[in-house]
């Protein structure tokens, strides 16, 4: 059963793994600026712009 569906357990593996690697390029190709987190706003947890609380 192993010797079986061995194969199948590999790709999902894989299949995760990959998607996760693509998932990280994807946000660092998409956050071309520097991002932070605004502890003083109602939501810290959004993230801005380093250069709009710099002012």
């Amino acid at each position: 059963m192993i010797r079986k569906y061995g194969w199948l357990v590999v790709f999902a593996l894989f299949m995760f793994f990959f998607d996760a690697v693509v998932m990280q390029w994807i946000e660092l190709l998409a956050t071309e600026t520097d991002k932070c987190r605004n502890m003083n706003s109602v939501n810290p947890l959004k993230l801005v712009n380093c250069s709009e609380l710099s002012e």
